[in-house]
C-alpha cells in the first residue's frame, strides 16, 4: 500500500511542478504583458530605438575677397562599450600613447557600467589608423566634422576658435555663432537585443540646416604685411607685446587687427590667456600724446586758437605741479608747431582755454569712454571720468593722454572722424553673412553715429598731422611719394597696485593714415616696453612705415610727387 502511495506520488509529483512552474510563467507573463505592459514596453523602446542629434556643417568664414580663414575637416571622434571591453588594463594601456592620455584616466572611463563613453574627440585620420590595427574589441569611431584654420595663426584675434562641440569661444567665431552653427538634424536609428544597429533602419526626423557663412572686411593680403612687421619689431625690440589696428576711414571697415605675440586656433588650448586676448579691443592704456589730436580738434574747432598762434613753451607750473617738455624748447612756438614737436607745455597752455565740461563733451563725442559696436567679444568702454571728479590738473594731464584710458580701436574711429570730414563712424568687421549657396542674407553698411568737428576742422587736423610726419616727431613714418600724416605717442605704464607709473616701462605709439588730401587707409602700431629706445616716433613709427609701404600699393594707391595743401610757413 505505501509503495503504491510513493509510485503515485514519482508519477503525479513531476506534472505538479510542471504545472505550478507554468503557472508561475504564466503569472509572470500576465505581470509582465498586462500589468507593467506600459513600462517595459517604454523599456524596450528605449533600448531599441536611439534618437541621435545630428551636428550641421558649421558656416565658412571669408576673408573681403573670399579667401577661406575658418573651414571644417573631416575627424573621427574615439567611443567604447565599456560593457564588451573584458580587459579594459589592457585596452587602457594600449590606447594611452595614441590619445595621449593617462592610463588611469583612461581606465576609468572603461570601468563605468554604460554602454557608451567618449574616449576621445576630434582625432585625425592618422590616429584613427593607427588604432584601427590594434583590433581592440568594443571601441569605435564616429566620423565628425572638426573646425580648422588653414592660414594658421593668420587673424586669429579676429577669427577666435571653437570647444570640442564645434561652439564658438572667441572672436567672431563667437560673436556670429548663432549664425555660424546652423540648427542641429535628429536622426532615428533602431538597434537588436544586442545592441547592434540594424541595416536600413536610419531615419531623419529633421534634417541638419547648415550654417551661414560668414565675410569680413579683413584683407588677408594687408594682415599677413601687418602681422609680419609686427613679428619683426617684437623681436627686434625686445618689446612685451605688438600691436596693430587698420580701417577705412571713410567707411568704417577694419582692414586688418593683428596681436603679436598670437596664437594658431588649431591649437589654442597649448597658448596662454595673453596670447589669447585681444589687446586692440581688450586692453585699454593711457593713449599719451596721440590724444592730442582730440584736443587740437576741440581747440580748432571751438576757434580758441590758429594754427599761427604762438605759445612759449618753457615749463609750465599748475597747483605747484610742474609740467616739462620731452625736451627743452625755451621759445616760441606756432600751435602747428606744438603739434609738429609734441610739445606738452604748449598743449597744455592752449587747454586751459577751455572749460573742463567743454573739454570733456569733446572727448565723448569723439567716442572715449564708450564701446564702439565692433563685432568682437569682449570689447573694453575705457576710463573717462566725468568733469565733476577732476582735480586742478586733470585737464591739463587729459589734453596730452595722460589720466585717460582707452582702446587702440577708439583712437583709430576717433582718428578717422577727425581726418574724413568730422563723422564718426562705427567700425566694423562683419561685411555681410551669406547663405551656403552664396546668396547675401544680411549685409552691412557705413553708419554714422554723429558729427564731431566740421569739414574745415578737419582739413586742418589734416595740415597739422601732415607736418608732424614731414619734418616733426612722426619723420620717421614718412614713405617717399606719399603724403601722409600722424602722431607719435609715449607714454608710461601705470603701476597695478598704486598711484603712479613704473620705471623704465613704456608704451610707443604712432596713429596715422595715407594720403593726406583724402585719406584710404588710417591705423595706429603699438609696441607695449620696447628696450632699448622708447619713444614712440624711433619704435613705433618706422614700423608703421613698413606696413604702409607694403600696403599702399597693393591698395592701388599711387604715390603723388606734389603736396596737395598750401605749406604753411612757421
Amino acid at each position: 500500500m505505501r509503495e503504491k502511495k510513493e509510485r503515485k506520488i514519482r508519477i503525479y509529483l513531476p506534472f505538479v511542478l510542471i504545472f505550478l512552474f507554468l503557472g508561475i510563467i504564466e503569472f509572470r507573463l500576465y505581470y509582465i504583458q498586462i500589468i507593467n505592459h506600459q513600462r517595459f514596453a517604454e523599456q524596450a523602446h528605449r533600448a531599441q530605438i536611439r534618437r541621435i542629434r545630428i551636428s550641421p556643417p558649421r558656416g565658412i568664414i571669408y576673408d573681403r575677397n573670399l579667401e577661406k580663414l575658418s573651414i571644417n575637416i573631416p575627424s573621427y571622434s574615439l567611443y567604447a562599450n565599456p560593457k564588451k571591453i573584458y580587459h579594459p588594463k589592457e585596452v587602457a594601456r594600449k590606447l594611452s600613447p595614441l590619445l595621449k592620455i593617462s592610463t588611469s584616466e583612461l581606465l576609468k572611463k572603461l570601468n563605468k557600467k554604460k554602454d557608451f563613453v567618449w574616449l576621445k574627440r576630434k582625432l585625425p585620420l592618422a590616429s584613427k589608423k593607427r588604432i584601427d590595427e590594434l583590433c581592440i574589441k568594443g571601441i569605435n569611431f564616429v566620423e565628425e566634422s572638426k573646425r580648422f584654420y588653414p592660414q594658421g595663426k593668420l587673424a586669429s584675434s579676429v577669427l577666435g576658435f571653437v570647444g570640442v562641440d564645434n561652439q564658438g569661444l572667441a572672436g567672431i567665431e563667437f560673436s556670429c555663432d548663432k549664425q555660424l552653427q546652423g540648427e542641429k538634424g535628429d536622426l532615428l536609428v533602431m538597434k537588436d537585443a544586442l545592441g547592434y544597429q540594424i541595416p536600413l533602419t536610419k531615419e531623419f526626423l529633421k534634417n541638419p540646416v547648415p550654417g551661414k557663412n560668414v565675410v569680413l572686411t579683413i584683407d588677408s593680403i594687408i594682415q599677413s604685411i601687418v602681422e609680419e612687421e609686427l613679428s619683426r619689431a617684437l623681436k627686434e625690440k625686445k618689446a612685451k607685446s605688438a600691436e596693430a589696428l587698420f580701417m577705412n576711414p571713410q567707411n568704417g571697415e577694419i582692414i586688418a587687427l593683428a596681436n603679436k605675440p598670437d596664437y594658431n586656433p588649431n591649437h589654442y588650448f597649448d597658448y596662454t590667456l595673453f596670447e589669447r586676448k585681444n589687446r586692440l579691443i581688450q586692453s585699454i592704456y593711457e593713449p599719451g600724446s596721440t590724444f592730442k589730436t582730440i584736443t587740437a580738434a576741440a581747440l580748432l574747432e571751438e576757434k580758441l586758437v590758429n594754427l599761427q598762434e604762438n605759445i612759449y613753451c618753457g615749463t609750465f607750473t599748475i597747483a605747484n605741479h610742474t609740467f616739462y617738455d620731452w625736451k627743452k624748447f625755451d621759445k616760441n612756438l606756432t600751435f602747428s608747431q606744438i603739434i609738429q614737436n609734441s610739445s606738452d607745455v604748449g598743449t597744455i597752455k592752449l587747454a586751459q582755454r577751455m572749460k573742463k565740461e567743454l573739454f570733456y563733451r569733446y572727448i565723448c563725442l569723439a567716442g572715449f569712454g564708450k564701446k564702439t559696436g565692433i563685432e568682437l567679444p569682449g570689447e573694453e568702454k575705457g576710463i573717462v571720468r566725468p568733469p565733476s571728479s577732476w582735480s586742478s590738473i586733470d585737464l591739463p594731464c587729459i589734453s596730452i593722454g595722460q589720466g585717460i584710458a582707452v582702446t587702440p580701436i577708439q583712437m583709430v574711429t576717433a582718428l578717422s572722424s577727425l581726418i574724413n570730414g568730422g563723422k564718426l563712424l562705427k567700425p566694423y568687421i562683419v561685411k555681410y553673412i551669406s547663405a551656403p549657396d552664396g546668396k547675401i542674407i544680411t549685409k552691412n553698411n557705413p553708419y554714422t553715429l554723429r558729427k564731431i568737428i566740421s569739414p574745415s576742422t578737419s582739413q586742418e587736423i589734416r595740415i597739422l598731422l601732415s607736418k608732424v610726419v614731414e619734418g616733426g616727431t612722426g619723420i620717421r613714418a614718412g614713405i617717399e611719394g606719399y603724403t601722409m600724416g600722424g602722431k607719435t605717442g609715449t607714454a608710461q605704464v601705470p603701476l597695478s597696485d598704486k598711484k603712479g607709473y613704473a620705471q623704465n616701462r613704456y608704451i610707443a605709439s604712432f596713429m596715422g593714415f595715407a594720403p593726406v588730401d583724402s585719406p584710404e587707409i588710417a591705423g595706429i602700431v603699438i609696441i607695449k616696453e620696447p628696450t632699448g629706445g622708447h619713444w614712440g616716433g624711433e619704435v613705433a613709427a618706422p614700423v608703421f612705415a613698413r606696413i604702409m609701404k607694403r600696403s599702399l600699393p597693393y591698395l592701388n594707391i599711387l604715390p603723388k610727387k606734389k603736396r596737395w595743401a598750401k605749406q604753411i610757413q612757421d
